[in-house]
């Protein structure tokens, strides 16, 4: 789970679980916790709307934790979504398109990002299209570097998809750019004449592809070759190409100019046509509606008429994406996984009450480190720092200090690092 669940921006999330937490323990209790994270203002500063919108938001949540949901606002996955507008990139609940904070803000070379997809390194790749380049993230948001850039001959780049361990990026000059490494840039994967806006990757190495050439604009179909297979189906302006997750077999793709979401199949049928004006990104959440965004900022809307059931943010929003516990993002599960010298384990038990075990395996001997952080992101103990051998191990957490609510520990051996939540009732 990206380690930027601990932002303030998360505020929300807190504020629901110990309204919540009043719920079962008390009101009076609840009085007392609301008071201490009473963040309301930050939240619409934050671009969530105004406070009335906020209360509603916040009072759905807790009929969903009524319902026994309790884990239901803390997934592994998190949708990321660039706004160029206010150049960050902010975390949503692919479930209900619920908005957990920003995963990326105050990044200096920030112009206009496009997209922000994970890579076979597991870190996070943003390409921006004014900036012409793409920067490198870990999962804490911290700048790592500078893939590729206008050095490389890179000129307003859109999409970009990973393959294996190689690299693609669309560009308005006509051409799929391929790199095998940072700033190793090989022979255009496609370079036809179209003008590519987002490229996706399937299991078998064919990709699909948005063109905005003029008169001619559509979705398309290419071998793994790079070699065009097939034109789709046509329509103006068409932005980010997504998997359909609930409608196997299904993609989707934002219209920007012709002012819709299609759901289409590879070959070439239309399933449904979803009004939406200024498309740029789609995602299907797993309520089933979608969540779409536009120059306006991100929206929930009902999958057949189009209408706004709520919107999540404002800005400029760009691409949607998927970022999973596995670090793996779509369909692309072919992709060869970095290996990972530890395996962390849930703390038992969880929920817990004032002590917990965690328990975890090393590959190899390693530095290891287990970090404690609330919900807030702050680090609020450190369980473990030193070199261990290889096998089972196990680390008790005395959180008996600590308040009730929910915590995260994470584990860093070499490269690899893991993170699971802990709850913690009194």
């Amino acid at each position: 789970m990206l380690n930027s669940y601990f932002n303030k921006s998360l505020a929300l999330s807190s504020i629901i679980f110990l309204v919540f937490s009043g719920l079962v323990f008390g009101a009076e209790q609840s009085a007392e916790t609301f008071d201490r994270v009473n963040d309301f203002e930050l939240l619409e500063e934050q671009g969530l709307g105004d406070i009335n919108s906020l209360k509603t938001t916040i009072n759905r949540s807790i009929d969903s934790k009524q319902r026994g949901l309790i884990d239901s606002l803390l997934e592994d996955d998190i949708l990321l979504i660039p706004n160029s507008s206010d150049d960050n990139v902010g975390m949503y609940d692919p479930e209900d398109g619920t908005f957990l904070g920003l995963f990326i803000t105050g990044f200096e070379n920030f112009l206009t990002p496009i997209c922000a997809i994970t890579g076979p390194d597991s870190n996070i790749y943003i390409s921006d299209q004014v900036a012409d380049a793409i920067f490198v993230f870990d999962l804490e948001g911290n700048y790592l570097s500078t893939y590729a850039d206008y050095s490389d001959g890179l000129n307003n780049i859109r999409g970009i998809d990973f393959r294996g361990d190689h690299l693609f990026v669309t560009s308005g000059d006509d051409y799929v750019a391929e790199f095998d490494g940072p700033h190793s840039r090989l022979t255009d994967f496609i370079n036809d004449g179209s003008d590519p806006f987002d490229i996706m990757f399937l299991e078998d190495g064919r990709a699909l592809l948005s063109d905005i050439q003029g008169s001619s604009d559509n979705v398309r179909l290419y071998n793994s070759d790079g070699s065009l297979i097939e034109q789709l189906f046509s329509i103006s302006f068409p932005e980010q190409i997504q998997i359909d997750l609930l409608d196997p077999g299904a993609f989707l793709n934002a219209s920007f100019s012709g002012n819709q979401v299609t759901n289409f199949k590879l070959d070439g049928s239309i399933h449904q046509v979803t009004p939406w004006n200024s498309g740029r990104g789609s995602y299907r959440l797993g309520n089933g509606n979608l969540l779409v965004t536009s120059g306006d900022g991100v929206f929930e809307i009902e999958p057949v008429t189009g209408i706004i059931i709520e919107q999540k943010t404002m800005g400029s929003a760009r691409f949607i994406e998927l970022y999973t516990a596995d670090g793996q993002v779509g369909i692309s599960d072919n992709m060869p996984k970095v290996p990972k010298s530890i395996s962390l384990m849930q703390n038992y038990p969880n929920p817990f009450n004032a002590v917990t075990t965690i328990q975890y395996n090393l590959s190899e001997a390693s530095y290891v480190v287990i970090n404690i952080y609330n919900l807030l992101g702050r680090k609020i103990e450190t369980l473990l720092d030193k070199e261990q051998p290889a096998g089972n191990h196990q680390v008790i957490w005395d959180a008996g200090k600590m308040s009730s609510g929910v915590y995260f520990y994470k584990i860093q051996a070499g490269i690899s690092t893991e993170t699971k939540k802990a709850i913690l009732l009194k």
